[in-house]
């Protein structure tokens, strides 16, 4: 139960809600079709799930380098699993379940791809873990670079509900990929946020994220409020230009807790303590957001 409790702790298993909201969102625009199904709504999350442990475990193992040794200010929301700084596991164990956790996910697209006879399945598949190492690899250190933040927005958001949609019903629709923009957003500012506890440490090692490149304080509090206004205006947007029913709007409804956290940001001033609920309220907001969308989709 110890080594089971372990791993949960290092894949970062009580944050799969990333991986569950995109999919919904996709599932629930190719059900508003007529097209749905339970294993395959499973195999998609399946797929995404395991994207997303291989990208934190990669996370990890390339952090253990970096910022995640002089980072004091660690949360339960940022920071990484810790595991490797207490001595419990291993770079090179982390490395290994990485690629376990990603080859399992490109095993399942594989046989899903020839299933469907539908090579699509598996470029999206490709570009997904593409997008995960990428993210963390030190040749290509995308969380670094300043263009991470977009990297993560596109891999749970565009590409994973329109994967997500052409697992349902063997086709792509442009509306799959434009579903999947407002949850890229959300996902987005997700991990800004998380970015304000580990600002010094991500500073002095030069990880040039969007906080650091903004200095942290005021500015990137509006990065995190332009990034979340933008999926609730890509919702309208969407509207308007009639790509998405009106009912989606119902997810406005979580606008109220979407400025209560930034009031709140901005009073934290790099305080960890305090915007630990934020980080909490943060990810609800995500997870929320994201189910009044799927419900909004699916709702004739």
């Amino acid at each position: 139960m110890t080594i089971i409790k372990t791993w949960m702790r290092a894949v970062r298993a009580p944050f799969f809600s990333t991986s569950l909201i995109p999919v919904l969102v996709g599932s629930a625009l190719s059900g508003r079709l007529g097209n749905f199904h339970i294993l395959k709504f499973l195999a998609a999350l399946l797929i995404v799930i395991s994207y997303q442990a291989g990208a934190n475990l990669i996370n990890d193992y390339f952090d253990a380098i970096g910022s995640d040794p002089i980072n004091h200010c660690a949360t339960p929301f940022s920071g990484g699993s810790r595991l490797i700084q207490e001595g419990r596991l291993s770079r090179r164990l982390y490395r290994k379940a990485a690629f376990i956790t990603y080859g399992f996910g490109l095993l399942v697209i594989l046989a899903l791809a020839m299933s469907y006879r539908n090579i699509d399945i598996l470029l999206l598949g490709v570009a997904g873990i593409i997008l995960g190492i990428i993210y963390s690899a030190s040749s290509t250190y995308g969380m670094g670079r300043g263009w991470g933040e977009l990297a993560v927005g596109m891999g749970f958001g565009p590409l994973a509900t329109a994967g997500s949609f052409l697992l349902q019903s063997n086709c792509l629709v442009p509306e799959a990929f434009f579903a999947g923009v407002p949850v890229g957003f959300l996902v987005m500012g997700v991990l800004i946020l998380n970015e304000f506890p580990d600002f010094r440490a991500d500073q002095a090692v030069g990880k040039r994220n969007w906080i650091v490149r903004a200095g942290g304080g005021n500015r990137g509090v509006w990065i995190y409020l332009t990034v979340i206004s933008l999926a609730y205006m890509t919702l309208a947007g969407g509207v308007f230009w009639n790509v998405f029913p009106a009912r989606i709007l119902v997810s406005c409804f979580t606008i109220p807790l979407a400025v209560w956290i930034l009031l709140k940001v901005r009073q934290c001033h790099g305080n960890t303590p305090d915007i630990i609920p934020l980080l909490a309220g943060n990810i609800g907001l995500q997870f929320i957001t994201g189910m009044l969308i799927s419900v909004g989709l699916w709702w004739k």
